[in-house]
């Protein structure tokens, strides 16, 4: 089960997409209807990797790979997206918990300098 919020993380590509709760996932058609690559996934709060390309009629159902990632790689992730975003001060951004580096998605998404 994902623990919200989450990111997803589209391969390729540094932005982060960010996923509030299980009701923004389900209306919102864009996440749980995409065609995502083997490659993409999803990151809930407690670092949990869920695989995308399981679906169930034409619904993604995020679906739990046995995969985690650590803060520093959820931070480094946080800073990649930061910095597409145009955001300064990349290199301080620092979290003391995955929720937080994934709440500060939000937040860049937001704020800019």
């Amino acid at each position: 089960m994902v623990n919200w919020p989450a990111v997803i993380k589209i391969s390729g590509d540094a932005e982060l997409i960010y996923v509030a709760d299980q009701a923004e996932w389900e209306q919102h058609p864009d996440l749980h209807s995409a065609d995502f690559s083997e490659a993409d996934y999803l990151v809930d709060s407690v670092g949990d990797v869920y695989c995308l390309t399981i679906k169930t009629g034409k619904r993604v159902k995020p679906e739990g790979s046995g995969e985690t990632r650590t803060l520093v790689e959820m931070l480094g992730l946080v800073k990649a997206h930061a910095a597409q975003t145009g955001a300064c001060c990349v290199a301080k951004l620092y979290a003391p918990s995955i929720r937080e580096a994934i709440d500060m998605v939000a937040s860049v998404n937001q704020t800019q300098c």
